[in-house]
């Protein structure tokens, strides 16, 4: 009981600060960069807490920002790319960026998601709710040199997006230790055993250089 308490208070904080995010972007003349930011509290509500606190996270938030925000264009972008992104980056937290097989596979399932939605919010925008959006799509896609140039600069910035999603998640999940039951944790103490004993290898950081662990310098000595 005491782990699900826990959970639940995590994926409580996570949905209030994806909720702040989300009024960030009703209230004020601000870009879409809160809505990113809602979704990395998503994404740690479901690693966190559980993939089912994660959806009622999305959930909370997208009802919440509808009320302060009505049917707009923000509002869509974030119903049918920054949460649904925030639950998908938690189920492809182990591709990282880090090596380039799963680099590979992650900027490829990136590139699709991203123009998938980025395509289904311009035609809902334009085809299926041509009034009462806050924004003229047709003429603000027209003023960049039409979809296909939107779609290549929406591709390229969300992709640098998701680089720096990857980054930050692994940051913030070391700092950020699992809730585990004593059943998991006990499982978890026995793969660890069970695993054939290996030489220690050195760690690299992100950037290539080596990790030193506490001690090394005296045994260097």
């Amino acid at each position: 009981m005491k782990v699900q308490t826990k959970k639940l208070t995590t994926a409580a904080v996570c949905t209030a600060l994806a909720v702040i995010m989300c009024a960030t972007t009703a209230y004020l003349p601000l870009s879409f960069m809160p809505l990113y930011l809602a979704a990395f509290c998503i994404f740690l509500a479901c690693k966190r807490g559980s993939i089912v606190y994660g959806l009622l996270c999305a959930a909370a938030s997208i009802g919440l920002m509808f009320l302060m925000s009505g049917l707009s264009v923000k509002w869509l972008m974030f119903v049918l790319i920054f949460a649904p992104y925030g639950v998908l980056a938690a189920f492809a937290e182990k591709l990282t960026y880090f090596k380039w097989k799963s680099a590979l596979i992650r900027a490829v399932i990136a590139i699709a998601f991203f123009n998938l939605t980025v395509g289904v919010v311009y035609l809902i925008a334009t085809n299926v709710l041509t009034v009462g959006l806050d924004i003229d799509v047709n003429i603000w896609v027209s003023k960049v040199g039409g979809y296909a140039v939107l779609a290549v600069i929406a591709t390229a910035v969300l992709v640098s997006l998701d680089f720096m999603f990857c980054v930050l998640s692994v940051t913030v999940l070391k700092k950020l230790p699992a809730n585990l039951t004593k059943a998991e944790l006990i499982k978890q103490k026995k793969h660890a055993e069970q695993k054939p004993a290996q030489t220690e290898q050195p760690e690299y950081d992100i950037f290539g250089y080596e990790i030193k662990h506490d001690g090394d310098d005296s045994d260097n000595k």
